[in-house]
């Protein structure tokens, strides 16, 4: 009797030693994700044992338009200042007037350059990040208006997306649905790349959430890949 129990406390020890070096091992693993996270997504606030899992940016054909239009104006600005200022045709203006155009037409293109790069900006500023924990988005309407919404993964009930038009299944890019339990609220990404695989993507991560299973290695790297 004595031998089965000191070998029944043996074993129950050995088993308790495996626990904590698997556990261990796992809390290093943790801590590698976190500080990896926080060297690629410094302006993203984590908690302790939370780390980045995808990235998602807007599709850049949602920019196409302003950047075709600014484009447009540049290029006729720029036409009308080398054509009054520079080439002789049959629209005379005083001297006087000539060289006061650069005065007048360089800072509008220089203002339109800005403004197009502040544009581009704050399109790009909107994204989607989640984490083995939460799902958190940006939404930038202009430089002073930005704002930031916290979903936990628990209480997301549904994950959808959607594709209309030729345009959307041309390019690849929809809108990502995310559904929460209670309120029966529903956040939106729109212009969001490849979202047939992102919305599958998070689906699987917020199944491990819930199951309080660690996200594996397998979707690690492909929300790596996703976010690139």
């Amino acid at each position: 009797m004595e031998n089965n129990s000191l070998a029944d406390r043996l074993t129950q020890e050995m088993e308790e030693k495996k626990v904590q070096q698997e556990q261990g091992v796992y809390n290093a693993e943790i801590v590698r994700r976190r500080e990896k996270s926080l060297a690629k997504y410094p302006d993203v606030s984590l908690d302790n044992d939370e780390y980045v899992v995808v990235s998602v940016k807007r599709h850049y054909i949602g920019y196409v338009g302003t950047l075709i239009i600014s484009l447009f104006l540049f290029i006729v600005l720029t036409s009308l200042w080398i054509l009054l200022s520079f080439v002789r045709t049959k629209i005379v203006l005083p001297e006087n007037i000539k060289a006061n155009l650069s005065i007048f037409f360089l800072p509008i293109i220089a203002l339109l350059l800005v403004l197009s790069y502040v544009n581009y900006t704050v399109y790009k500023a909107n994204k989607l990040i989640i984490t083995n924990e939460r799902a958190l988005q940006w939404i930038v309407s202009g430089i002073l208006n930005t704002k930031k919404q916290v979903i936990n993964l628990e209480s997301i009930e549904d994950i959808s997306f959607t594709q209309v038009g030729v345009m959307q299944h041309l390019f690849n890019y929809g809108t990502i649905k995310l559904s929460t339990i209670g309120d029966e609220s529903t956040y939106t990404f729109n212009f969001a790349p490849d979202p047939s695989k992102k919305a599958e993507l998070l689906g699987d991560i917020v199944e491990a959430c819930k199951k309080k299973e660690p996200i594996s290695e397998e979707l690690l790297s492909l929300g790596e890949k996703m976010s690139i």
